[in-house]
């Protein structure tokens, strides 16, 4: 079952108050703003709640890293004590602040994920972290499922059904007028008769891109609304329905076949959620004011380190890893 998009906002709107209540700058007047979201619904109350549950579960582990890079500052300080004496306490402020951050993103990844497994055992075929898998179904149709994907497949004499439960896939299909070949997804239906064309499934919304052919797309239940699309065309459905119809490079957007991941002036917080799915553990962004800083690129998926490494010399970023599952991805400060 995918999170609720509305469930989602208000838990980021929870993590946020709480690092605002505990940055160590907060105002009477944002403790009557806080008191004020908290009261606005059950819902509210109990994301908060949530929040400072998984915070003092991971309080420990974050303390401990904050407290080995504070050791290490120290070292660097004392052999430059006029450093030291000007610079201290303006350096370690955000420091503290930013671990309080890093701390409860990993505590939403972990409130997010756990659901989501059961998509995996109830799957015919899946991939891993960083894999990705060539299958050969029995009517000849091929697919290519990309890193961490599930998928179902239902075939009958009337129609060919793969149920999509999350991640990628890219589908060629063996042309049967009399058998459509249905992709279901949580958010809405690609049809096909025989073409070639990518899907990506995410929380909050699939996306189809079409190499050759034609695709019909459409919400569940609504197939006389469908829009069809042809070879470089490409479609996003979601709660809202489907829609807009862009026109895009098909080879760039099934780059990840070929070990490639494409990057065209995006934002950096759309960059690591891609990356997270070749990643060996999740990279976090600490400091939301450099999610927007834009990216470009071509990389290398076989070293998913590496484009990190880039991503940091690029934008001036710097990680830390944290029990070698999170990587912590922050603005260093000067």
């Amino acid at each position: 079952m995918h999170p609720n998009p509305v469930e989602t906002t208000i838990s980021d709107e929870a993590i946020e108050w709480f690092s605002k209540l505990h940055s160590g700058r907060v105002t009477p007047e944002d403790r009557n703003r806080f008191e004020d979201w908290r009261k606005r619904s059950s819902l509210h109350a109990k994301a908060y709640a949530d929040v400072e549950m998984f915070w003092a579960l991971l309080d420990e582990p974050a303390r401990r890293v904050f407290e080995r890079e504070e050791a290490l500052a120290s070292e660097q300080t004392d052999a430059t004590p006029l450093i030291r004496k000007v610079g201290q306490r303006v350096a370690r402020r955000p420091a503290r602040r930013a671990f309080v951050g890093l701390s409860l993103a990993a505590a939403l990844v972990m409130y997010l994920w756990l659901p989501g497994a059961f998509r995996f055992w109830t799957s015919d075929y899946h991939t891993e972290w960083g894999e990705r898998q060539e299958i050969t179904l029995e009517d000849g149709s091929r697919v290519s499922l990309n890193t961490h994907s599930a998928l179902s497949v239902e075939f009958s004499p009337e129609r060919r059904v793969i149920k999509l439960l999350e991640g990628e896939a890219y589908f060629q299909v063996s042309h049967d007028p009399d058998r459509p070949f249905i992709v279901l997804t949580a958010h809405g239906v690609a049809k096909v008769t025989g073409t070639a064309f990518n899907v990506y499934e995410r929380d909050d919304r699939m996306t189809v891109t079409v190499s050759e052919g034609r695709v019909r797309v459409y919400t569940e239940g609504a197939e006389d609304r469908a829009i069809e699309l042809s070879a470089g065309l490409q479609a996003t459905g979601s709660i809202d329905g489907i829609g807009p119809v862009l026109r895009v490079d098909a080879r760039q957007a099934s780059a990840w076949r070929e070990g490639l991941l494409v990057f065209n002036m995006q934002p950096l917080a759309a960059v690591v959620d891609e990356i997270n799915r070749y990643f060996p553990g999740k990279i976090i962004i600490a400091d939301p004011r450099i999610r927007e800083r834009v990216v470009s690129g071509a990389f290398d998926l076989t070293r998913p380190r590496d484009i990190l490494t880039a991503i940091e010399k690029t934008l001036g970023l710097s990680s830390v890893n944290l029990s070698g599952a999170l990587t912590l991805l922050y603005q260093p400060t000067l």
